[in-house]
């Protein structure tokens, strides 16, 4: 399968993937907050909100170790690849082993005198804690799997793990619904276990799958590949350590002023916003390997115009999803829920517009960690998304609203579009001029388009399903249609074709002869 026929393969594996845990994944939680209620699902938020930073945690520290594997793949050299491995996973056990032992300590003081939680719920509280601790560690040490497997490319087995884990989250739902006993213990403790078969599941297929993955830390670990993975990696987590503090002190700050309750449409918030961005992340996903060993084998210039094309597909697949759930938000969620918590739907709606900010420059970093020289520029990202913190403890501390907290967000990322360009300037040799040619202007067009005519419907017909469909279909046709005249170049939409009509005949859909 070459290069192109890959991707589409890939990003079509990872696109049935994404319906089937939006579905599930939607109505699972439906299910979860029906029988945990408001007060726990918002505590289990709050406490266990850690449980959503693992995602963050975890791709951001994949991504590390994704860069030196198909950096070694790149150079084709089999004793590299394996020294790669072994030193990788030595030093994710250091840093598993640390990071949990931070978390323990911060955890204690935070109980001790920043959550505000009901005094019975103190001890199930601390407990869900401690399951996500655990469950921290073991997807730490499990990241070189996950790494070796992108990086070979291989999505369809990664894929049908996670709907495995979505069908499990979904059983564990399920069982909450027909239990009574301590369910906020009770669904930590299924979710802990969860996730450690899903890491079992992977790490046993690497080592059968792929012989990189023989562990032998005597032989192939590298003192030099050592330092160097651990300069990359350790700045990379501070970069993303620092995300999760922002996310996790964002949910303390709105426990501190305003309870438990808007905890609850927080946590809510971000599993909607969550499943609208794996829209974008997945037509990336499937390029990012083919973007790392391009800087691998030393073809920057290739590397520069992978990172043209993720932005571009970026923005257009988030989007087609983000633009009518945007404008639809107040009947989507009474959809999706029983009962809406109160500032959900504008929590929700602003995430999701910080998020279209992100997308326009968020591709820069993955060209930034390909050349690996990235400590001036985690360093500076993460001052400016750490600086949220205060601004938003002063702007709670003047009496405004909830929702300011995310207005704040949306400035920070404004900031951060000057960062990245800066530093894919200095770092990755990319011309801004060109950046922004080819990987943002075709696609503003477009982009207003669909947003005037998605809100077209709302301004003639009353709240309904038919004006959902009408916003979502009138979208899409615009999004698309403007996008393939006015985003894509001659050459790029014929060689699209032509990976389309190669993988749709590879697959059976079309007869060779058409």
């Amino acid at each position: 399968m070459n290069a192109g026929t890959r991707v589409i393969f890939n990003t079509a594996v990872l696109y049935v993937r994404l319906l089937i845990g939006m579905g599930l994944g939607l109505f699972t939680t439906r299910l979860v907050l029906s029988a945990l209620g408001e007060e726990d699902f918002g505590i289990y938020a709050l406490v266990g909100g850690v449980v959503g930073m693992l995602g963050i945690l975890n791709s951001s520290m994949a991504r590390a170790s994704m860069r030196f594997m198909a950096h070694s793949l790149g150079s084709g050299k089999e004793e590299i690849v394996r020294k790669t491995f072994n030193t990788t996973l030595f030093l994710h056990f250091i840093i598993g082993i640390i990071v949990s032992l931070i978390m323990e300590t911060g955890g204690l003081l935070m109980f001790e005198y920043l959550l505000n939680i009901p005094g019975e719920r103190i001890m199930d509280a601390k407990i869900v804690f401690h399951f996500m601790v655990v469950t921290t560690f073991v997807t730490i040490i499990s990241v070189p799997y996950d790494a070796v497997m992108n990086s070979h490319e291989n999505i369809l087995a990664l894929s049908l793990v996670d709907v495995l884990g979505y069908l499990l989250k979904l059983g564990i739902a399920i069982y909450l619904t027909y239990s009574s006993s301590n369910l906020l213990v009770l669904y930590g403790g299924l979710m802990l276990l969860t996730q450690v078969i899903l890491r079992v599941i992977k790490q046993v297929y690497s080592r059968l799958k792929y012989h990189e993955c023989k562990v032998n830390f005597r032989t192939y670990i590298d003192k030099d590949l050592s330092k160097e993975i651990l300069s990359f990696s350790g700045w990379n987590l501070f970069g993303s350590l620092a995300s999760m503090s922002v996310t996790q002190v964002r949910g303390i700050l709105l426990n501190m002023f305003f309870g438990v309750s808007v905890n609850a449409a927080d946590g809510i918030s971000k599993t909607a916003s969550a499943q609208v961005n794996t829209v974008a992340s997945s037509m990336t996903r499937a390029l990012n390997p083919q973007l790392v060993k391009s800087e691998g084998s030393g073809n920057r210039k290739k590397m520069l115009h992978f990172t043209e094309m993720a932005t571009k597909f970026s923005i257009y697949l988030y989007a087609l999803f983000a633009i009518p759930v945007i404008i639809e938000t107040p009947y989507l969620l009474d959809l999706w829920l029983k009962e809406v918590p109160e500032f959900a739907v504008i929590f929700c709606q602003l995430i999701l517009i910080g998020l279209f900010l992100e997308k326009f420059t968020f591709e820069i970093t993955s060209a930034i960690r390909a050349v690996g020289k990235i400590r001036n520029f985690q360093l500076a990202e993460s001052i400016i998304a750490v600086s949220s913190i205060p601004i938003s403890y002063v702007v709670f501390k003047l009496g405004y609203p909830p929702y300011s907290i995310f207005l704040v967000n949306i400035f920070i990322a404004s900031l951060a579009i000057f960062i990245r360009l800066y530093y894919g300037k200095t770092v990755a040799g990319m011309n801004i001029h060109d950046f922004f040619k080819n990987g943002i202007l075709p696609v503003l067009i477009p982009l207003i388009l669909a947003f005037i005519t998605a809100l077209a419907p709302k301004l003639f017909l009353p709240q309904s399903f038919i004006r959902l469909f009408l916003s979502t279909i009138v979208s899409f046709l615009v999004m698309t249609a403007s996008f393939w005249f006015f985003g894509l170049k001659a050459d790029e939409a014929n060689k699209l074709k032509k990976i389309i009509y190669s993988a749709a005949h590879k697959f059976g859909i079309i007869d060779k002869k058409q």
